[in-house]
């Protein structure tokens, strides 16, 4: 279905266990991959919503351990994510700034600014011991949450929620949510090309060049050649 400036198509997916039907609404002109990113959101909050279906979640509003680990995000969120600080009132912008400076200085001291041979998983436990707070969390809680990373989307635990400030997590159950996040790491770059959501600022010094404009079907079916090829 289409109108003057946007289509809009049910995508049924087998993602896992899940069979997943979820109309997506995009712009039809070429725009940059950040146009689409609210339908991703869209699909991954779908996804997450029949994955934790009666299930009991611990996850609740003011319990920010998990805001404590790396959360790896694509360019396109971070660029998406850059816009966003950008538009925020002076003060607010300058205090979410300096949050990310603090961050970012604090993970240069630890050696983990670059990934080096590190494995993922020994990235993620050196990273979480330094117990460095997400840069848009306040008071506890995410202060983004509509526009928040894909990845955290998907991260929703069913055990106690105080394991969850555990060094490695020992107890910890997830819920096994399907990772639509990797498609979106491949949406603009070949490359699997993630960063974490705390350098942000840094990644930005160094960003490549501004992305390619497509239509927005085009992007979706980017997303969804990544998703079948099981990244």
């Amino acid at each position: 279905m289409a109108d003057s400036g946007h289509s809009t198509a049910t995508l049924r997916l087998k993602v896992g266990d899940l069979a997943i039907a979820h109309p997506l609404t995009v712009p039809n002109a070429p725009v940059p991959a950040t146009a689409v990113l609210p339908a991703l959101q869209r699909l991954v909050n779908e996804v997450v919503g029949a994955a934790e279906a009666g299930r009991e979640i611990s996850c609740r509003k003011g319990c920010g351990a998990c805001c404590r680990q790396l959360v790896p995000i694509s360019r396109t969120e971070g660029e998406a994510l850059l816009a966003l600080v950008e538009a925020m009132p002076k003060a607010r912008r300058k205090a979410v700034r300096a949050r990310f400076a603090a961050a970012e200085a604090a993970i240069a001291r630890a050696g983990l600014a670059e990934r080096g041979r590190r494995s993922d998983r020994e990235l993620s436990i050196a990273y979480f011991a330094l117990r460095v707070p997400c840069p848009f969390l306040e008071e506890e809680s995410c202060s983004i949450h509509a526009d928040r990373p894909l990845v955290c989307r998907e991260y929703l635990v069913t055990s106690a929620a105080e394991l969850c400030a555990g060094p490695e997590q020992d107890g910890v159950t997830p819920v096994p949510v399907p990772k639509l996040s990797l498609a979106a790491r491949r949406l603009q770059d070949e490359q699997d090309d993630w960063f974490p959501l705390a350098m942000l600022m840094a990644w930005n010094r160094k960003r490549p060049a501004s992305g390619k404009r497509r239509p927005g079907t085009e992007w979706v079916q980017r997303f969804l050649a990544a998703l079948g090829r099981g990244v």
